[in-house]
């Protein structure tokens, strides 16, 4: 018979006792789309991600009234209705769909998916489940659900919130981790090694060899300590408009990057970095394409249904800017994206226009008017208002059509991840994932 060891037994008592002190605490994910009304509008359901479960309201009078709860997977992140008595529940870690049956409040089949699902949605006969890990949109033919699914790869990492257009033909699938054409180049090491080469300290580089290079001009901001001797360092480099490669002094390392230098960064000439950040399918054909130029981190998806346009939030980040204080407080942008996937035009706005970023810190009542970690996007029905829930905020905000802000936020509970709209109610509900 095995017997835990003296030692290990005592850290685990050690443990336990320390646990005893301290809140319980959840692991969940957090939800995509955590709540859908029904197509007759008469019920809510609720992606309830740390209790396993869906919960279901009616909402028919105006209030919502709980009428019951479903028990599905591991960590239900995602609730799409089909018809007024089917439910799709997402579960992302035990890697399958709970098809629910509202009537007898039942789940009655459970779809196996890929890695990690986010989302589902409906489109031409076909049921479009995002799997993160794996990168890829199975496609389950709704009329045989017994069938394998067809797999549409994608070339991005992490597809997670999906939208459908609002004729049906193509789904739209936002991309969490899609980088903002933004690189690194080695130069910390004292030796090169195959994969990363010194490329910072080459002396054909924009600033001949020195390292760590300036930041201000031929200087540093904040300036270096005389008696000090700062350490080499890799270089993060942007992607501009232009298609140069430039650090934030506007150093052009084009050459080492994607020019005839590459090698020196260990890179091939004609090297590139793909921005996707939406994928686009067709729902026939499930061909694919991208847009991209929008933001790093995709979190939430929604067409506006008057327009057709597709409207994308989350963060972009400045991650080539270097040095404390310059970093502090203005690392990162909260973002919102119009496209028109027709026409590909695109439009961003900051969903913070009232914050300057020219100083790190902000007094009170401008912090209390920022939104934080946008989490979830609705629209009403003729596309002049929509409502932002963000997560690290604990608030909503009003959009219009265009997508800039109107009015002040409205504080709700702590962590809103989901948002559905009840127009002939006029009531807009909010899961607060945090506060349950």
């Amino acid at each position: 018979m095995w017997r835990m060891p003296l030692t290990l037994a005592l850290l685990f008592c050690a443990a336990s006792v320390c646990a005893t002190d301290l809140p319980f605490v959840n692991w969940e994910n957090h939800p995509i789309h955590a709540l859908d009304r029904s197509p007759n509008g008469r019920m809510l359901a609720v992606a309830h991600t740390a209790d396993q479960r869906v919960q279901l309201f009616d909402i028919s009078s105006g209030n919502a009234v709980a009428v019951g709860h479903v028990a599905v997977g591991v960590d239900p992140v995602s609730v799409r209705f089909r018809s007024d008595d089917e439910l799709w529940v997402v579960n992302h870690v035990s890697d399958s769909i709970s098809i629910v049956d509202l009537s007898s409040r039942q789940v009655r089949a459970t779809l196996t998916t890929a890695d990690e699902p986010f989302d589902v949605v409906f489109a031409s006969g076909k049921a479009f489940v995002s799997c993160s890990q794996v990168n890829q949109i199975q496609v389950f033919d709704l009329a045989d659900l017994s069938a394998a699914p067809q797999v549409v790869e994608i070339g991005a990492e992490d597809p997670r919130a999906l939208a459908v257009s609002a004729d049906g033909s193509t789904v739209y699938a936002a991309i969490f981790e899609s980088g903002n054409a933004t690189t690194i180049l080695g130069g910390g090491l004292e030796d090169n090694i195959v994969a990363i080469p010194n490329a910072v300290s080459d002396p054909r580089g924009p600033y001949g060899g020195v390292n760590p290079p300036p930041n201000s001009g031929v200087g540093f901001e904040p300036p270096v300590d005389p008696t000090a001797t700062p350490p080499a360092v890799g270089l993060i480099v942007r992607k501009r408009q232009d298609g140069r490669w430039t650090d934030d002094n506007d150093g052009d390392w084009t050459a080492l990057v994607s020019g005839d230098l590459a090698e020196a960064s260990g890179r091939i000439v004609g090297w590139d970095l793909p921005d996707r950040d939406i994928a686009v399918i067709d729902a026939q054909s499930l061909e694919l394409s991208y847009i991209s130029g929008l933001m790093n981190i995709g979190m939430a998806l929604a067409v506006n249904p008057l327009s057709g346009q597709l409207t994308l939030v989350g963060t972009d980040a400045t991650n080539e800017v270097r040095f404390e204080p310059n970093v502090n407080g203005g690392f990162v942008r909260v973002k919102l994206a119009q496209v028109d996937p027709a026409a590909g035009d695109k439009q961003l706005v900051d969903l913070n226009p009232h914050l300057s970023y020219s100083q790190p810190r902000v007094d009170q009542a401008q912090r209390d008017l920022s939104i934080g970690d946008p989490r979830a996007l609705v629209w009403r029905a003729d596309g002049a208002r929509g409502w932002v829930a963000g997560m690290g905020s604990n608030n909503v905000i009003a959009i219009d059509a265009s997508g800039a802000r109107v009015g002040s936020p409205i504080e709700v509970g702590e962590g809103p991840v989901g948002l559905a709209l009840d127009e002939l109610g006029n009531r807009l509900y909010v899961w607060n994932h945090f506060e349950a």
